[in-house]
């Protein structure tokens, strides 16, 4: 055989649908919606944490930090992500010692009937984005959104627990 046959396929490059942030209205007007619920606080969490929708149940609130699993970890591995309480989440967690077991179609149903032109992921890309408003450096948002540094950033950058509160506390634009 002279040639590979498939050179001849086409491939089609994957083409992610990124997401929308919500204005500061909208997340007001989300976060008034369900006053002193446990969905109102899982709102405040996904939208000041940047969570995964399909990480919101595995958080917990570690002293000043809220920990959770990182669902996008590779080879089954479990590795958590701490995210500092910020000033915008702490009213919402104050006395908060354990996050109420969340439904996650529900959450969708309430996220959807007082924003319907959005969807739940939204939220982690309000949070990316208000972190950028904020001034929280590069390093620091990738490790609140559990995104990987890369080979040599994850092998040789270990942030500590005092730049990760420092940078958190600027969240509160």
């Amino acid at each position: 055989m002279d040639k590979n046959p498939l050179t001849l396929v086409v491939k089609m490059k994957h083409e992610g649908k990124h997401g929308t942030a919500l204005t500061k209205d909208e997340e007001k007007l989300l976060l008034e919606a369900y006053p002193n619920t446990k969905y109102q606080t899982i709102f405040a969490l996904a939208l000041y944490t940047g969570l995964r929708p399909n990480e919101y149940n595995t958080a917990r609130i570690n002293g000043n930090f809220i920990v959770a699993v990182n669902s996008k970890r590779k080879n089954k591995r479990v590795e958590y992500k701490k995210i500092p309480i910020t000033p915008m989440l702490a009213p919402y967690v104050q006395g908060i010692k354990d996050f109420e077991i969340v439904n996650r179609d529900v959450v969708r149903e309430k996220f959807k009937a007082v924003l319907p032109n959005h969807i739940v992921y939204d939220m982690r890309t309000t949070f990316y984005s208000r972190c950028k408003e904020c001034g929280i450096a590069d390093a620091a948002r990738d490790e609140f959104v559990g995104h990987s540094l890369g080979a040599l950033g994850n092998a040789y950058t270990d942030l500590s627990d005092e730049y990760l509160l420092k940078e958190g506390a600027k969240f509160k634009c």
